[in-house]
């Protein structure tokens, strides 16, 4: 024991290699910090990428004078920026079948005052466009065994016609 107290002793005075052992503490939670930061990135860009196909989309439909006649161009439009066919998607992985269209039909009765709670006749029609888009990531997400997600987006437009 006592030949390991000097020895110790001369540890605790040298700082060679100090910066190093930090090093090596600290670097695996900073990748791991950067790979949550990247990935998360990805994400919200890939997510605006989606919510922007789907507005497209909506505000499209609302102003043509048949939006269910126009479909087919809506969901191309949302899918590749484009209402033709051949388009790269704007996000991985997104199809136009993942698309999904519906129609509403609210009553604008007149009221007791003789006014109506929205501008038009007597039934206002709104066109909401929505989807749903499995994100595969960039691979940080696999590695820390979280699998799954999906990017979802709606968006509802009053239909003008056109």
């Amino acid at each position: 024991m006592r030949r390991l107290a000097p020895l110790l002793r001369d540890l605790a005075r040298h700082r060679d290699g100090v910066a190093a052992t930090e090093a090596a503490l600290v670097l695996p939670f900073l990748l791991f910090l950067g790979g949550g930061v990247l990935e998360f990135g990805v994400m919200q860009y890939r997510l605006q990428l989606v919510e922007a196909g789907v507005r497209d989309a909506a505000r499209f439909l609302a102003r043509t004078p048949d939006p269910a006649a126009m479909e087919v161009q809506a969901k191309l439009l949302a899918v590749t920026g484009a209402v033709v066919p051949g388009g790269a998607p704007r996000v991985r992985d997104w199809t136009t079948a993942q698309v999904t269209v519906t129609y509403r039909t609210t009553a604008n009765a007149r009221a007791a005052t003789g006014l109506r709670p929205y501008r038009g006749g007597d039934t206002v029609d709104v066109v909401r466009v929505a989807t749903s888009v499995p994100y595969a990531g960039i691979g940080f997400l696999t590695l820390i065994r979280l699998t799954g997600l999906t990017l979802g987006a709606v968006h509802e437009e009053r239909v003008v016609g056109g």
